[in-house]
């Protein structure tokens, strides 16, 4: 990486400068922390990896009796820079979430785009065509820093800052080259949480696109479910149009009538409801959820697919059930997959065999299991391995991503989902999913 070095012109020695045995101390304890650096990002965890970066900055800024260190990410489409990590000794020396990098530090702002890292020893050392810069420093701060570019992808995104703000000091190649690999470290970092994000909007995406794939599926199901009360309503409207011609209406029938009419009213707006909150984009939320009402809900939901394709549903929730930390509407989706597809599984069989249960039990202290279990020909021994590969399918005209988003929606809430060949005839899926505490 090119470094621009900039000299102490006209800046007298200070008589503290620290001798040479001093620097070098300095340094090889630098060297030390850097490996340790190194390893300490190999092993965290995506999620900790802001507070790790943070964590690294107070140390390094510790280790070489240093004020502040920050990182500011690069908006090119308005020049400004905006802080996404720091530590500093005082709060008040954190600068604040953002400032104008065109209008206070265009010159450093030109060189960190440009990969070009700035070592400055003192605020008088920088160039004439860093006049603006140079004002900025003064007022604000720091006397003494080293800015290096953070690539994430090969382009610079951000710019980490070292700094002393009440002296200058010295950089020796040493220590600033020793930065530069703390930058890279960084980058790498920024780079893998910046990858393991996009596969996350990815898979939300996609369970988002199997979520109204699902609709289509159930569409008929959905526009049967919604006709019956439709068609009762309109019956009773009928019937109570005709008593209102009679010489003496039966008034308790007109209410009875009436009264029909709001309970399939409310019957057909419960069912666009479930329809709406299954086609919501929202971000993943979890709250506390009664599992037997949600399968409950589930099963009301697929009721009436289960009728067209004359499948006997069985749900089985004898049980007290604790509550689980969910999603709904992911975790609805999730064993609506399994049904649909135990669904197709039954219907090459006869119609007075095609069965499916849906169940859930405690399955220790810990955690819940919700069971699909379908009376079908069953999933062939060298299929079962792959069934829940993304894109292999068993069904002529398959997509092959419902299982694959089924598993995905219950691996990231923390659980298992896993398939087995039941004794006899058929298949059951699994899903385990921890209680809440």
């Amino acid at each position: 990486m090119p470094r621009i070095t900039l000299s102490r012109r006209d800046v007298p020695r200070r008589k503290s400068v620290r001798p040479a045995r001093a620097l070098l101390a300095e340094t090889r304890q630098f060297e030390e922390l850097v490996i340790e650096l190194a390893g300490a990002f190999v092993r965290v965890t995506s999620d900790k990896i802001d507070e790790e970066i943070n964590l690294w900055l107070k140390r390094i800024v510790l280790a070489l009796e240093l004020d502040r260190s920050t990182i500011a990410e690069f908006n090119p489409a308005d020049g400004w820079a905006t802080f996404s990590h720091g530590w500093a000794r005082e709060p008040e020396q954190i600068i604040g979430k953002s400032l104008d990098a065109n209008t206070l530090l265009p010159w450093v702002k030109r060189k960190m785009l440009a990969g070009e890292m700035v070592v400055m020893p003192s605020v008088d050392a920088l160039p004439e065509e860093a006049a603006v810069d140079r004002e900025s420093m003064r007022r604000h701060g720091p006397k003494s820093n080293v800015m290096i570019p953070i690539r994430v992808g090969g382009v610079v995104v951000a710019g980490v800052g070292f700094g002393a703000l009440y002296r200058e000091r010295s950089w020796p190649p040493q220590i600033v080259r020793r930065l530069q690999m703390v930058a890279e470290i960084f980058g790498f970092a920024l780079e893998r949480k910046r990858a393991i994000l996009e596969v996350l909007q990815l898979r939300n995406e996609l369970t988002y696109i199997s979520r109204v794939n699902t609709m289509g599926e159930l569409a008929a199901s959905l526009a049967h479910e919604i006709n019956q009360p439709l068609a009762a309503i309109r019956s009773n409207a009928e019937a109570i149009q005709s008593m209102l011609e009679a010489e003496v209406p039966d008034l308790d029938e007109v209410k009875a009538a009436v009264a029909d009419i709001v309970s399939d009213d409310a019957r057909a707006g419960d069912t666009i409801h479930r329809l709406r909150a299954l086609f919501r984009r929202e971000e993943l939320t979890h709250s506390e959820l009664d599992l037997g009402e949600l399968l409950r809900e589930v099963g009301r939901i697929i009721n009436s697919d289960a009728v067209i394709r004359k499948v006997s549903l069985n749900l089985d929730l004898r049980q007290p059930l604790r509550t689980v930390l969910a999603d709904r509407i992911q975790i609805q989706q999730a064993i609506i997959n399994l049904l649909l597809n135990a669904f197709d599984a039954v219907s090459e069989v006869q119609e007075n065999s095609r069965q499916v249960t849906l169940s859930a039990l405690a399955g220790g202290s810990s955690c819940i299991r919700v069971l699909v279990r379908d009376s079908g020909k069953g999933i062939a021994p060298d299929a079962l391995p792959r069934i829940f590969d993304a894109f292999f399918t068993t069904k002529p005209s398959g997509l092959g991503m419902g299982l694959a988003i089924s598993r995905s929606i219950v691996e990231a809430h923390g659980g298992r989902l896993s398939v087995s060949s039941n004794p006899g005839r058929g298949t059951t899926f699994e899903i385990i999913l921890p209680c809440s505490v």
